[in-house]
């Protein structure tokens, strides 16, 4: 086994995929992994990297000691457990940009796991694989993919995120689409897809698998994640399903939950990506109108969001906090 003490700079690798799409039950299953280290979500490259590519000069050591100070500030680094030391991780950092304070970041707080090698997952940054690949060109990507109609029912009852199929559909697509633009860049050997249902039907196989794609023995600890006393800082229905035993069965919700009308807009916009990626449709030729589409994205979704952002007191906490960041980097630091 590699020392796990010096060589946390091993080549990183990235979770992409579609918020609730189970990103959160891949993490904590190679979380468990004895070489691998994987934190909670950064949100940095889609949040934070924006203002600083702007506002911020990090060839000066003191802007990057005040930048990583208030990066460690932001709520969801805070949840990280353990909490990321600020000295570990500027002593950490290898070279002067943003890709090395994220690096500095990572690596630092899996020497803390006394782990060798460091991953991420925050789904938006499958929108920022541009950026990120930028900045890590000998990085890995897995996909995970699963079927869009039970990522709208999940959305739902989520604190975040689009509340209306419509918008759903939307993202579902927007997210594979990126996804794929990524695989087209990276290639096979640095790109891997992973279906969400193959991996609760067989997690086994599929953990062997991604495994071999990033060079890493199996190991049985994956498949018991639940037993994992660590407390992952995700909404209460997710972190419940964290908890317990694989549910080998959560899949195909939407042929019991979702409506006639909610299957039908979906399956409109977003029916050519199921097929592409092997789920079959329900209906033969689902139709939106103009008029209807205009309706869902204008007149229905925004107060279904808007009551679902009043109800989320995370989401506000982002809000002051980026505001908060955004003044301060503004300024200067």
């Amino acid at each position: 086994m590699t020392s796990p003490l010096h060589d946390a700079d091993r080549r990183p690798f990235f979770i992409f995929g579609c918020p609730r799409s189970g990103t959160s039950l891949l993490t904590r299953m190679l979380d468990s992994h004895p070489n691998l280290a994987i934190p909670y979500e950064t949100h940095l490259y889609n949040r934070v990297y924006p203002l600083v590519r702007r506002y911020c000069d990090l060839s000066r050591p003191r802007t990057r000691a005040r930048l990583v100070a208030e990066i460690l500030r932001t709520d969801p680094l805070t949840k990280w457990s353990p909490r990321p030391s600020l000295a570990e991780t500027i002593a950490a950092i290898p070279r002067d940009d943003f890709h090395g304070i994220f690096e500095g970041l990572m690596r630092a707080w899996t020497r803390r796991q006394g782990k060798s090698r460091w991953g991420e997952k925050t789904p938006p940054h499958t929108l920022c694989w541009r950026t990120i690949l930028a900045g890590f060109p000998d990085l890995q990507v897995i996909h995970l993919i699963r079927d869009g109609r039970d990522v709208a029912l999940s959305h739902k009852a989520a604190p975040f995120g689009p509340k209306h199929v419509y918008a759903v559909a939307q993202r579902w697509v927007q997210y594979l689409s990126a996804a794929e633009e990524a695989q087209a860049a990276l290639g096979e050997p640095a790109f891997l897809p992973v279906r969400y249902e193959d991996l609760v039907a067989e997690p086994e196989r599929e953990l062997r698998r991604i495994c071999t794609f990033l060079g890493e023995g199996f190991t049985p600890a994956m498949l018991a994640f639940h037993n994992d006393t660590i407390t992952y800082p995700t909404d209460r229905r997710n972190f419940d399903n964290l908890r317990r035993p694989l549910l080998s069965d959560n899949t195909e919700k939407w042929l019991r939950r979702m409506s006639a009308r909610e299957l039908r807009i979906f399956e409109a916009v977003a029916g050519a990506e199921l097929e592409r990626y092997g789920y079959a449709r329900s209906l033969r030729d689902p139709r939106i109108s103009v008029w209807e589409a205009a309706s869902c994205r204008y007149l229905e979704h925004p107060p279904q969001r808007a009551l679902a952002m009043l109800r989320n007191r995370q989401g506000y906490r982002f809000t002051i906090q980026r505001l908060r960041l955004n003044a301060r980097i503004r300024l200067g630091l």
